[in-house]
C-alpha cells in the first residue's frame, strides 16, 4: 500500500457494523420476537386450541373450544387494527418489521439469489427445492400448533386425521409457492400487503435522497435499488403515485438507508439517503430517472 493510501485510511475511519446496519438489526430483531412469541404461546399453553380433542387451554388451564376461542380471535382483531394503524401512520410498516412471512420471504429472497438464478446448475436448484420445502413445513407446522396438537399428524385413528393432513397439504402449497418466489410474494400476490395499498394510509417519514444530491451523484452505484426488497428505486420512489413503483409499495424497511451507508462511509462520504417528513421539491427528470 502507498504513502497516500495509507494516509487515507489513516484520516478515514472506518464505520461500525452498527452504523452501516442499523436497521437491519432491529428489523431482524423485531422479527425474531415476534416468532418466537407465535412459538412460545402455544407450547407453554398461554393461548391453544386444540382441535384434534376437543379442548383448548388459556394461561396453562383448560377449557372448552369455545372459551379457548376467544382469545384467539382478539389476537386475530389485534393484528388486524395494528395493521389498520400502522398503515395509517406510516404505511406498510407492519410488512416491514412484523410479519413473520415477510421476514421468512426476505430470507429466502437471498437464498434464491444465490441457488436459484439463470446460471445455477442442478444441484444448487436441488438444495434451493429441499431448503424451499423444509422451510415450508416449519413455518406451516409453527401455524398449526395453534389450533391442534401436532401429534395428530401420526394417529390415523383420530377423526380429525384426514381434515388436518389435507389442511395441511393444501397450507404447505401455498406457503410453499409464496417461499419458492421470495420476496415477489409480497409485492405482487399478498393480500395484506394489497389491503395496506388500497386502504388509507400516510407516511410521516419516508426514505428518498438529500435534496442537495442528484441522480448523477450515485454514479453507477445502485446498490440501494438492488438491496430493496420491493424492487423499488428508493432515490425517488416517494415522489412516483403508483401502487407498485411508488411510495405505496414501500415497508420502511430501511434497507436503503443502511446499504448507501454501507457504500458512502467507507469512504469517508456523506451517504445520498436519508429519511424525510416532507418531500424536498424535485424536477420532473429527477422523478421520471432521468440523469442528464
Amino acid at each position: 500500500m502507498s504513502t497516500v493510501q495509507v494516509e487515507a485510511s489513516q484520516s478515514c475511519p472506518q464505520p461500525s457494523y452498527y452504523e452501516t446496519h442499523k436497521f437491519t438489526i432491529w428489523r431482524n430483531i423485531a422479527y425474531i420476537v415476534v416468532i418466537i412469541a407465535l412459538i412460545i404461546i402455544p407450547v407453554f399453553k398461554i393461548a391453544k386450541i386444540d382441535l384434534a380433542h376437543n379442548e383448548a387451554w388459556i394461561l396453562g388451564s383448560k377449557v372448552s373450544v369455545e372459551e379457548g376461542l376467544a382469545p384467539v380471535i382478539l389476537a386475530l382483531g389485534f393484528f388486524s387494527i395494528l395493521v389498520i394503524v400502522m398503515n395509517l401512520v406510516n404505511g406498510r410498516v407492519f410488512c416491514g418489521w412484523v410479519c413473520p412471512g415477510g421476514f421468512v420471504a426476505e430470507m429466502q429472497e437471498k437464498l434464491r439469489r444465490k441457488f436459484y438464478h439463470s446460471r445455477s446448475g442442478s444441484v444448487d436448484k436441488f438444495i434451493y427445492y429441499g431448503i424451499t420445502v423444509i422451510t415450508s413445513i416449519l413455518f406451516t407446522l409453527l401455524f398449526f400448533n395453534w389450533v391442534t396438537d401436532l401429534r395428530v399428524f401420526f394417529y390415523s385413528t383420530n377423526p380429525t386425521f384426514v381434515g388436518m393432513w389435507f389442511t395441511f397439504l393444501v397450507t404447505f402449497g401455498i406457503v410453499y409457492f409464496e417461499l419458492f418466489i421470495g420476496k415477489r410474494w409480497c409485492r405482487t400476490f399478498c393480500p395484506t400487503g394489497i389491503y395496506q395499498k388500497i386502504t388509507p394510509y400516510h407516511h410521516k417519514i419516508k426514505p428518498t435522497m438529500n435534496p442537495k444530491f442528484q441522480l448523477t451523484d450515485c454514479g453507477t452505484c445502485k446498490e440501494c435499488i438492488k438491496n430493496c426488497p420491493m424492487a423499488l428505486d428508493p432515490r425517488r420512489m416517494a415522489y412516483i403515485n403508483d401502487f407498485y413503483k411508488g411510495l405505496q409499495a414501500c415497508i420502511i424497511c430501511g434497507n436503503c438507508i443502511d446499504t448507501c451507508r454501507q457504500v458512502m462511509l467507507p469512504k469517508c462520504k456523506e451517504p445520498l439517503m436519508m429519511w424525510v417528513q416532507e418531500l424536498p421539491p424535485r424536477d420532473p427528470s429527477f422523478i421520471a430517472g432521468k440523469t442528464h
